[in-house]
């Protein structure tokens, strides 16, 4: 029987399997695709990160490499099992049991840091978008117009704008995208159209044009266009936990330490949900931290739960 089972292998979830080993907890991770690193690792690869504490900037795919090698020392002891999807949960006063494709665990103890799950792209959905071929929902170097208001739309757009003309067309006047990183948008003479929304396009093979609409006016607006990255994020493929956990629209409700509505089932990062929740790599890295604490005092409440890495490793 498991101490902790670890539900996903995204950066907070490869974070969380480190810090679960480094106090001692016998660990396992199920992660449902074939690699570890999740969004960043799978559409966002080549994105560079800022906001980081004490990095600069780095790679999506380089900092995972980080967080992979930090974990390696302690891969045989807490193994990562991929491709693996839970078909359902016992829930149990002392233990739980999950029931996966690739066979039944027992553990004391489950984190879910699943983030969006195995999720994919949200697409344009307007007429004959499907038909064309110059409509991108991965990382590529020649588009020129961004659809989307978060980090990653900005951050590609940045990429883009020193050899391109860009636009970013969104929905809303607020971004949900760093103020910096918008401000170094438009300092390299980017263009933005808020608040638009794609009403339709033009098209023959490919897309041509975009028509959209102003969501305070009405106005309408053609915008013509070589290649479209749509960046409107992933839609949420939500495991089986979910459905027995209290939620918001948000994620999984949980206190102070990780705790959700279930004895012995914490959850983390994107899953997770709280007043004040800021869905950053950063905040999701503390809430593992505490989680994985809260863990080990539930486990072993005798102990001394205080821990610094840096005499204790």
């Amino acid at each position: 029987m498991y101490d902790v089972i670890i539900i996903g292998a995204g950066p907070i979830g490869l974070f969380s399997t480190f810090y679960s080993s480094l106090r001692g907890l016998k660990t396992l991770t199920l992660e449902s695709s074939n690699s570890v690193g999740g969004q960043l690792t799978k559409i966002y690869p080549e994105k560079p990160i800022y906001d980081l504490p004490g990095i600069k900037e780095i790679k999506a795919k380089d900092y995972i490499d980080n967080l992979y090698n930090q974990y390696l020392p302690y891969s045989e002891k807490s193994p990562i099992l991929f491709n693996v999807e839970i078909e359902n949960i016992l829930l149990g006063n002392k233990s739980h049991i999950l029931k996966t494709n690739k066979g039944i665990f027992e553990t004391k103890t489950v984190l879910i840091a699943s983030g969006n799950g195995n999720g994919i792209p949200r697409k344009l959905e307007v007429e004959n978008a499907s038909k064309c071929n110059n409509i991108l929902y991965k990382d590529k170097n020649k588009e020129i117009v961004i659809l989307g208001g978060g980090d990653s739309a900005v951050d590609i757009a940045n990429m883009l704008v020193d050899y391109s003309n860009v636009t970013i067309i969104h929905r809303r006047n607020e971004f949900r995208a760093h103020e910096e990183s918008l401000n170094l948008f438009k300092n390299k003479n980017g263009k933005i159209l808020t608040p638009y929304n794609v009403e339709s396009i033009d098209f023959d093979i490919n897309l041509k044009a975009l028509n959209l609409v102003n969501n305070s006016n009405d106005e309408l607006v053609k915008v013509k266009a070589d290649y479209v990255f749509v960046s409107y994020g992933l839609l949420p493929n939500k495991n089986i936990l979910n459905n027995i956990l209290d939620s918001d629209t948000l994620g999984i409700l949980v206190n102070t330490q990780m705790e959700t509505s279930q004895k012995g089932i914490y959850a983390v990062g994107n899953s997770c949900s709280y007043l004040g929740k800021v869905k950053t790599i950063a905040s999701g890295m503390g809430e593992a931290a505490t989680a994985i604490t809260s863990i080990h005092q539930y486990l072993y409440p005798t102990k001394n739960p205080t821990f610094y890495s840096s005499i204790n490793k």
